[in-house]
């Protein structure tokens, strides 16, 4: 027996309706959360470098103290990988929803992009929130080297071309692009001895192996008098060697962005990344953190989300010049 024509008309309308209420559903089951009420949950903090590193100690401190701001824990979670790039590409591919966070370097946005492919847009995949250190970087001999200046470092050099060795911690690093842009700018031959990281540049220097080294993880050694500072990569002197000069005091015009700071996936609300923000802002401002950065050697240095990320895109453009000056860059 047929069914009424009605009945055949309403079973056809009650199927889009009941497709559109099952996705009215799923959609509010998804909806985002209000900005207003950030944080609901506790937030990950992806540290991008080895637990005991600058990145991991500073990075923990200020997730800790600005936990306690937001109401909510930042737990830090370390994750390894392409020199800091995997970190941030965990980051980028996120939920823009201000509950994956992470660490961030120079390095991984303003240098290796040119050097090699990396899985994110440094332009496009992130929300900047702060910077909150620079990375002192000292050039070192041992203590009883015969060099009591940069100068008379760079007289022999120009005496013995390729004679001299300087470790850093790795090929094209930060610290291994200033000391070419240095060695253009005085036509001198250095031997360059990379590593793999900041503690075997320091192992290398202690062991006679080096002649030098630009390092960051040198303070406890400076005050044992087993190395000698003489010169600093940095925008200013270091507190705890007041008499040493920046390279920059000593005429050479280079680029050298040693910050660190935080980000977040692109697409983050307004929002919630003021109260990221302002949370961060207060672990910043906290004497302990202040303390940390003391002992570590670091200078505490801040810019606010949006003079973050200009400063990221000017250093961006401005290493893209000095690495195909260099002939470092993936193009060439």
């Amino acid at each position: 027996m047929k069914r009424p024509q009605w009945r055949r008309h309403a079973a056809k309308l009650m199927i889009p309706l009941c497709l559109g209420f099952g996705l009215a559903l799923t959609s509010h089951g998804n909806a985002a959360e209000d900005p207003g009420k950030f944080p609901s949950k506790p937030i990950t903090l992806i540290i991008n470098f080895a637990p005991g590193s600058v990145t991991d100690l500073t990075g923990r401190k200020l997730a800790d103290l600005a936990g306690k701001v937001l109401g909510q824990p930042i737990v830090a979670e370390n994750k390894l990988g392409g020199a800091g790039v995997m970190g941030l590409a965990s980051v980028a591919k996120a939920a823009p929803d201000g509950y994956t966070l992470g660490t961030v370097t120079y390095s991984q946005t303003v240098i290796v992009p040119h050097l090699r492919s990396v899985p994110y847009d440094v332009k496009k995949d992130f929300s900047w929130i702060m910077d909150y250190l620079e990375m002192g970087q000292t050039f070192c001999v041992l203590g009883d080297a015969r060099w009591k200046t940069f100068k008379e470092f760079i007289e022999e050099a120009r005496r013995k071309p390729g004679a001299l060795t300087y470790a850093t911690n790795g090929p094209r690093s930060g610290q291994h692009i200033v000391m070419e842009q240095i060695a253009l700018a005085e036509n001198v031959k250095l031997s360059h001895v990379p590593t793999a990281g900041g503690t075997e540049v320091v192992t290398q220097l202690l062991g006679g192996h080096v002649d030098a080294a630009l390092a960051g993880a040198v303070g406890v050694h400076i005050r044992s008098g087993k190395v000698r500072p003489l010169a600093v990569a940095g925008q200013k002197r270091l507190e705890m060697i007041p008499n040493v000069p920046t390279f920059r005091e000593l005429g050479y015009q280079i680029e050298c962005p040693l910050w660190m700071g935080l980000l977040g996936p692109s697409g983050l609300d307004p929002l919630v990344l003021r109260k990221i923000h302002d949370a961060f802002k207060k672990a910043f401002d906290d004497p302990s953190f202040k303390e940390l950065l003391t002992s570590l050697v670091m200078t505490p240095d801040y810019h606010d989300p949006e003079s973050f990320r200009n400063l990221v895109m000017t250093d961006f453009a401005a290493q893209k010049r000095i690495l195909d000056r260099l002939g470092f860059t993936k193009t060439q």
